[in-house]
């Protein structure tokens, strides 16, 4: 049953949705036309950091209303639909068989059409004056990928990968010069984008729609000063030791003591600041975390999705916040549907360092201090 509450008084946009985890939802694998359901177990897993989308899907060795098995071969293109949405489109990785005197199981596992970003080495190749968006093309085109720019990309610095570098650690080296990330859709497409400002119709609240919740706040990772050098080549009138002196220095000055960290920029110096500027912001985002177990798999009318804001109202974790969903793991086994989301600042995944926002007149909505941080 869902039940549809006004989060606030009257003139409230937000509106959220207690659902039941016992409502069925219909997942199809579909192979060559052929759709597979009945499926007693689930497991689909996308994050922003996660540029390749996976799944585990189990059931028994004859689906209801068949006679006999229908073999799943690996290596088979396929797609993952979750009530006629597709959620993954890819490649059967796995193909795992089992069966003892009472049973037979088999379970299916894949990615998206990005894995083979993740797995494979291009040809070698020197890259300098292209857009991130130009060379993610022309390395995803020989996989029969498709390449979306929501960032709007300029042409990076100039990058020589290492011999035996991925696509994938490739681009995502050039990523981070440029502030952006690198993440797939429902349609196994390659999307280069940032920090969306879509916010969900679904507020995640304590003693409302959670089911269970835990956050993470750490210093662990976090540096008072991170200076980054960048990368310049030698000429006659610029040599190596001088070229060394090119860095920017980050201060993160909640931070309560000293702990300097110096990185070398994997391009030439114009990235570096950027460099510096997405470490303070990102360790400050992974050091804040908090992670929300819902029932159901449905986020309004469409399946929970990352790069996407939610607002948060949890006493326990001290948060009155609105943060980015970052990843999501949609699950189903004898307890029911359930949506785990994992969520941070959006300042992890931003490249500019911006002080995390309180509540207007309000000093304890949060329980760590403010990032505030500043170029030296």
């Amino acid at each position: 049953m869902c039940v549809i509450r006004d989060a606030f008084p009257a003139a409230s946009i937000w509106r959220y949705c207690v659902t039941d985890a016992s409502k069925s939802h219909d997942l199809r694998l579909e192979i060559g036309g052929t759709l597979y359901g009945g499926w007693t177990s689930v497991s689909i897993r996308r994050g922003i950091g996660q540029v390749a989308g996976t799944f585990d899907l189990s059931v028994s060795e004859r689906w209801p209303g068949q006679t006999v098995p229908r073999p799943i071969q690996p290596g088979a293109s396929c797609r993952v639909l979750i009530d006629g949405r597709p959620v993954i489109t890819g490649y059967v990785d796995d193909v795992r068989m089992s069966y003892n005197g009472t049973s037979h199981e088999v379970t299916v596992s894949g990615r998206d059409k990005t894995c083979d970003l993740v797995d494979c080495c291009p040809p070698s190749m020197q890259l300098s004056g292209a857009t991130l968006a130009g060379i993610a093309r022309s390395l995803a085109a020989p996989f029969g990928i498709d390449v979306v720019d929501k960032a709007g990309t300029t042409a990076v610095p100039g990058f020589k990968p290492n011999p035996g570098d991925t696509c994938f650690e490739i681009l995502e080296q050039l990523s981070r010069a440029s502030g952006v990330f690198l993440t797939t859709d429902g349609e196994g497409r390659l999307v280069i984008t940032r920090v969306s400002t879509d916010k969900a119709p679904v507020r995640l609240e304590l003693g409302r729609n959670v089911r269970e919740g835990k956050g993470t706040f750490s210093m662990r990772d976090r540096y008072s000063e991170i200076t980054v050098l960048g990368q310049t080549a030698a000429t006659e009138t610029w040599n190596g030791v001088s070229a060394a002196h090119q860095k920017t220095v980050v201060r993160d000055r909640a931070v309560p003591r000293h702990r300097p960290l110096v990185l070398v920029a994997e391009q030439e110096h114009a990235g570096a600041n950027k460099r510096a500027q997405w470490e303070i912001n990102t360790r400050y985002g992974k050091g804040n975390t908090a992670t929300y177990t819902v029932y159901g798999w449905m986020c309004g009318n469409t399946p929970w999705s990352p790069n996407v804001l939610v607002s948060i109202v949890d006493d326990f974790l001290g948060l009155d916040v609105t943060w980015l969903l970052g990843a999501v793991t949609l699950s189903l086994d004898a307890q029911g549907y359930r949506a785990e989301l994992t969520l941070s600042p959006p300042e992890a995944y931003e490249v500019e360092p911006i002080s995390p926002k309180r509540k207007k007149g309000d000093d304890t909505s949060m329980r760590w201090p403010d990032a505030d941080t500043g170029a030296a």
